[in-house]
């Protein structure tokens, strides 16, 4: 499918909220779409019924499976998937060293043209200067203004370490890009949070610049492994567990390789 180029004049008609450079490349894509997380999860744990857990969980291996134990009740179950997100390393130490969690600023901007940046007329969008230069947005779909955020890597942090909130400074490159280039947006933070991003380092076995997620089987045991899942894996969810209930039910499907552990030297 062609790629949908179009003009900076043409797309600061479309969505006045924008004042993109002429020189810029554009591309309008239809069939976007808004996954509100905490209804997703909602929903999600609704269908899962007693299913759920909601206790600190032990698991430890077996010869035929895993064993998994709280406060309350012990399961052995055949296969066991942790997805945990910036978790996984403190549960699976061998898998730290090709984990980075990073610490991503997230603000709400108060819209200083509220009408140019209803879900109607403003689209989500990324603004790249650059490979490390990227500004990602969504229009004010919860009547907290727009939603915008830096997608470049933050510092290193730890899973259980990450606070304060988003600071002025953090969301200071993006309260900028805003006024330079989405005015209609531009105002002050009127709320702020902080997501954290769990990417894999460069693989060394294939080319791979790093930033893809791990989805596959542990080595000689009965776990299976996503790295997926925090931050902005959260979209990719349904696809990505369906990837997983394969690896637990068929031994004979395997991932692309572009998720495998093998991609390091060290899980070979």
């Amino acid at each position: 499918m062609p790629i949908p180029l179009g003009s900076a004049a043409a797309a600061n008609r479309e969505f006045p909220a924008f004042a993109l450079p002429t020189d810029w490349d554009v591309v309008v894509q239809d069939g976007g779409a808004i996954l509100k997380a905490e209804v997703a999860l909602r929903i999600m744990r609704k269908r899962a019924g007693a299913r759920v857990f909601p206790e600190a969980v032990q698991i430890d291996g077996r010869q035929h499976g895993v064993l998994v134990r709280t406060k309350t009740q012990e399961v052995l179950a055949q296969q066991a998937i942790l997805a945990l997100g910036p978790w996984l390393g403190g549960a699976l130490p061998r898998i730290a060293p090709v984990l980075l969690v990073t610490r991503q600023a997230v603000g709400w901007f108060k819209a200083a043209r509220p009408e140019t940046v209803s879900p109607d007329r403003f689209p989500v969008f990324i603004l790249e200067r650059g490979p490390d230069d990227v500004i990602y947005g969504f229009p004010d779909f919860e009547q907290r203004g727009v939603k915008a955020a830096p997608h470049n890597h933050g510092p290193k942090v730890s899973a259980d370490d990450w606070d304060p909130p988003a600071t002025d400074a953090e969301l200071l490159p993006v309260s900028a890009a805003l006024a330079q280039f989405v005015p209609g947006a531009a105002g002050p933070v009127f709320d702020r949070d902080i997501c954290l991003y769990t990417n894999t380092l460069p693989a060394d076995r294939r080319p791979d610049r790093g930033e893809e997620f791990i989805i596959d089987r542990w080595p000689n045991s009965h776990l299976i492994v996503a790295s997926t899942c925090s931050g902005h894996g959260a979209k990719f969810a349904t696809a990505i567990g369906d990837k997983l209930a394969r690896l637990a039910i068929d031994p004979t499907y395997e991932v692309e390789p572009f998720f495998k552990l093998s991609r390091y030297s060290a899980f070979c």
